[in-house]
């Protein structure tokens, strides 16, 4: 299957001349893109490479395979666990995994720019990286952007949530998946609120957002302390920047939980 090289622009093929720039969650710590350098990977894995098969089995593997490609951060190993500088923290990284068709195509924000080729030998169809810094500097107050996001919407678990009741303890709620179109719809709007955007509006009578939210397979992987299961939405639609500054400062840090294994890595392009 062929993938069309605007689909390392926005993630997916389209008429116009697009920008692929990745969003997040303001309230992680902060980076001054305007004066900061990133890079955007588009990587075409190739669907006979046993590594690629093992890789897309655990999400967990695939992120230690792409924090395989950059530099090693010296110190950590006397360090306690809970304490030492991830990779995904030092270069910023963020990815998403897109399948199309029998094509699965992996995208890695990150930094600094990465050296590809440590992955395994026929791991990759093709590999690209290229500087994105300069394009998040043209992002302004009222621009309306089509988006692309894989996230993974969650709550605090309360008392009419089915579950276990010590996940309704005050101080021990556990956080649950967010289930329905709806709800996880109203889940990105509070992103928003703090991190420079809102959902356009469709111009109707019944003034719906102009944003879906289709349920993904969820991701599930072994962890040190026992079996992790993470669920997944796709978000597509409209939203349109009201604070540039912030919307800027939230690109680099991806929405929602989860980024170190493949959520929120966000495409966006002009909406006209």
């Amino acid at each position: 299957m062929v993938v069309d090289d605007r689909e390392f622009l926005i993630g997916r093929a389209h008429s116009l001349l697009l920008v692929f720039l990745p969003a997040g969650f303001c309230n992680d710590l902060l980076i001054e893109v305007k004066t900061m350098k990133l890079y955007l990977s588009r990587i075409i894995l190739n669907p006979s490479s046993k590594a690629v098969m093992h890789d897309l089995g655990s999400p967990r593997e695939l992120h230690k395979t792409i924090s395989g490609c950059f530099p090693a951060i010296d110190g950590q190993d006397a360090k306690p666990t809970h304490e030492r500088e991830t990779p995904r923290k030092a270069y910023n990284l963020l990815h998403r995994l897109d399948h199309k068709g029998e094509c699965a195509v992996l995208y890695v924000q990150s930094s600094i720019e990465p050296d590809w080729d440590k992955l395994m030998p026929g791991y990759a169809s093709r590999k690209d990286a290229k500087p994105v810094h300069d394009l998040y500097s043209n992002i302004s107050n009222g621009d309306r952007l089509q988006f692309r996001l894989a996230a993974n919407p969650t709550k605090r678990a309360g008392k009419d949530d089915v579950g276990k009741p010590r996940f309704h303890d005050e101080k021990r709620r556990r956080r649950i998946d967010i289930r329905t179109e709806a709800d996880r719809i109203k889940w990105l709007a509070r992103k928003g609120e703090h991190c420079g955007f809102r959902l356009a509006v469709a111009a109707s009578p019944d003034g719906a957002v102009m944003v879906e939210a289709t349920t993904e397979n969820a991701s599930s992987f072994k962890h040190d302390k026992g079996r992790v299961t993470l669920g997944s939405a796709i978000f597509t639609g409209v939203l349109e920047v009201t604070d540039a500054d912030a919307f800027r400062n939230a690109l680099a840090n991806g929405i929602g939980s989860g980024k170190a294994y493949g959520f929120g890595l966000m495409s966006v392009a002009p909406a006209y």
